[in-house]
């Protein structure tokens, strides 16, 4: 009975270690990619990174969102998003798992629609072609211009608008993993 009860303990401890070392090698797995293999190496601009680490985590999921999780906003229910995208401000819901980024309002619609064009273009050259497909560039309730970009693989969705205010203008970015419907 004495060489047992260790035994059994030594098997039941390193069961534990195993599960815990594969829970965390997989966590690792999904960082890297976010991280790592997100953007070509060749494009170095933070922004593109930013954006393409976005994507490809918004396909793989709420797990994948993980690792782009930074600071806590003042709001309890989100965290900020890591690595932050030049010119806006992004918060990353806990609860839902969807990204939300909001320029600083902007005084003019030229500036405000260049904005916009800089991130419409940095989507189209980060995002992968052969799984994100524009789906709609029609105008929503209160935009000026939209554009909805949705992976043909997992069903993420993100959606960019510039949206006119009294007398200013605003870029707002949304993104949605594949776990999730559409707000």
């Amino acid at each position: 009975m004495k060489i047992t009860t260790p035994l059994l303990a030594a098997l039941i401890l390193g069961g534990r270690l195993t599960i815990t070392g594969t829970a965390f090698a997989s966590e690792q797995v999904v960082s890297n990619q976010v991280t790592s293999e997100s953007v070509p190496s060749d494009q170095a601009n933070q922004e593109t990174s930013a954006l393409g680490r976005l994507a490809l985590a918004l396909s793989a999921g709420n797990d994948a969102m993980r690792p782009l999780r930074g600071s806590q906003t003042e709001y309890r229910e989100k965290d900020r998003l890591n690595p932050p995208i030049p010119d806006m401000e992004c918060d990353v819901d806990r609860i839902v798992s969807y990204v939300s980024c909001y320029s600083s309002v902007i005084g003019t619609r030229e500036e405000a629609g260049d904005l916009f064009t800089r991130f419409v273009d940095e989507l189209q050259s980060t995002l992968p072609s052969d799984r994100w497909r524009k789906i709609k560039d029609e105008p929503r309730i209160n935009s000026i211009r939209s554009y909805i970009y949705e992976d043909q693989h997992s069903a993420a969705h993100i959606d960019l608008d510039l949206i006119a205010r009294a007398d200013s203008y605003m870029v707002t970015i949304f993104g949605w993993t594949a776990t999730n419907p559409q707000l």
